[in-house]
């Protein structure tokens, strides 16, 4: 019997950090690629390249931000694109509001946002170059690859990003465990 509960409490903690898991995998990728580009070609070029070139990928990361955070129920209260300022090149600040469980909620997901906003887009752009790719113009492919390439460069979460994650995670666990016993209970 013992055996089940640990088994729940795994399943909670692997679905409870699986996407900020992946948000660090991403980020030290984009480290990587960072800084081999930036050996061959130089920091400024490779800083423009990155964080420049790649707009749409800093527009859909704060963007991203502000959705979740909106749809949880916070108050956004500011977006700033291309602020660089140590690791950041944009932000969005918002408000929680709410219960400490809302409150909880808001951060953790608004924290995560662009690494779960950014897999849904660059999953659907990949999509449809895959099924209707054939019938595009060649123009329409290489602007949704750059669209998609732009989205997974910014799919990574700030130190501030962390930083709510932290502040929210433990009762978002606390959540995500009772919904994996209610429906481990329910369907077995």
């Amino acid at each position: 019997m013992d055996n089940i509960y640990v088994n729940y409490l795994l399943t909670a903690l692997i679905l409870t950090f699986a996407i900020p898991g992946a948000g660090v995998v991403i980020e030290q990728f984009v480290k990587l690629l960072y800084s081999v580009t930036a050996a061959f070609f130089g920091d400024s070029f490779t800083y423009f390249i990155f964080n420049r070139l790649t707009f749409i990928g800093v527009f859909h990361h704060e963007l991203s931000h502000a959705l979740l955070a909106t749809v949880t129920g916070a108050k956004v209260t500011k977006i700033v694109f291309f602020h660089p300022d140590g690791d950041r090149l944009g932000y969005v600040e918002y408000v929680t509001r709410g219960n400490i469980i809302m409150r909880s909620i808001q951060q953790a997901l608004a924290s995560i946002a662009p690494v779960f906003c950014g897999a849904l887009t660059s999953a659907g752009i990949y999509y449809y170059l895959t099924v209707y790719g054939a019938a595009l113009a060649v123009w329409q492919t290489v602007l949704l690859w750059y669209v998609f390439i732009s989205i997974i460069l910014h799919m990574t979460m700030s130190r501030q990003d962390f930083k709510g994650l932290y502040r929210g995670i433990p009762v978002v666990y606390l959540i995500v465990f009772a919904i994996v016993y209610i429906c481990k209970f329910t369907l077995f």
